[in-house]
């Protein structure tokens, strides 16, 4: 396994003090991990909603874990929040990018149950962090393009059904899988897997098991800008100039094709010297910078 530390369940203790309901293991396919969570806040006015993907290299992770902490501080600030399993390719026969089409059914079951959650459809957004920020912006990106990227039998992921996302946030994710040696080079940083680029390695497994630069047509079906159109929805990107798991220009070149394709100005964080995890981005400062985000 690639990523050796585990992901530690989230604290109902904490949640308790924000959220008013916590709704849990609700099904959205066939599958086993096909389950999302929804923890909303207190008040009678129907919520926004975060959908929150949590990062992982696609090879781990799972719901309502701590990396969910950083964005249920918003629940207390009136968003509601849901979190969902996706396959993992260690264990799904390498299904990269078919969890973009479990992104979308859980999209629409939230859209149709809008009325029973107490949800605004209005005000859906997207937030993901490493690997969840790439299928945040993926999910985005194909659905405005008109592209139904990724499938999953079962699954109720029509593209005409799925709610509009009005914003997306991306924390330090992986869009270039190719580009990983170049840049981390460039920047002069120590990759933290020695594997990097290889089979083994997770952009390798979500390339289907080859070396990164064997897999030239994956490589670009996994690059959200390559499905970047005008019709994009606002874009707030975070990043760190340390990153040894995702090189920083990642982020920086997605940015500058986002500004370029879609004629939108897009809003950054970087931060000099951060490394990849919501460590160094579960502060006050970038709370405050979310919630200026939303609600503009």
């Amino acid at each position: 396994m690639l990523f050796k530390d585990l992901d530690i369940t989230f604290d109902d203790v904490f949640v308790s003090e924000a959220v008013s309901k916590s709704i849990k293991n609700q099904t959205y396919g066939p599958e086993k991990w096909q389950m999302f969570d929804l923890y909303l806040p207190k008040g009678v006015e129907r919520h926004a909603l975060i959908l929150d993907l949590q990062g992982g290299g696609l090879v781990r992770g799972s719901k309502s874990t701590n990396k969910l902490r950083p964005n249920m501080k918003l629940v207390e600030e009136g968003f509601a929040v849901a979190s969902m399993n996706y396959a993992l390719i260690s264990d799904a026969n390498y299904a990269f990018p078919k969890q973009v089409a479990e992104v979308r059914a859980v999209l629409i079951q939230l859209k149709e149950r809008a009325e029973e959650f107490g949800l605004d459809v209005d005000r859906f957004y997207l937030s993901g962090e490493s690997s969840g920020a790439q299928l945040a912006l993926l999910t985005v990106a194909s659905a405005t393009a008109g592209v139904k990227l990724g499938y999953e039998k079962g699954l109720k992921d029509d593209l005409e059904e799925m709610p509009v996302i009005q914003k997306v946030i991306a924390s330090y994710g992986p869009y270039e899988f190719d580009q990983f040696e170049k840049q981390f080079n460039k920047a002069g940083v120590e990759p933290k897997y020695a594997e990097s680029g290889s089979p083994k390695s997770f952009e390798g497994l979500a390339v289907g098991g080859l070396k990164v630069s064997e897999a030239p047509i994956q490589i670009a079906q996994g690059n959200p800008a390559n499905y970047f159109t005008e019709k994009m929805p606002e874009l707030f990107a975070m990043a760190g100039t340390a990153d040894q798991v995702v090189p920083f220009e990642q982020s920086v070149e997605m940015v500058q094709r986002y500004e370029k394709m879609t004629g939108k100005k897009a809003m950054t964080h970087w931060i000099e010297g951060g490394h990849h995890g919501i460590k160094d981005f579960d502060t006050e400062e970038i709370k405050k910078e979310k919630l200026g985000f939303l609600r503009n």
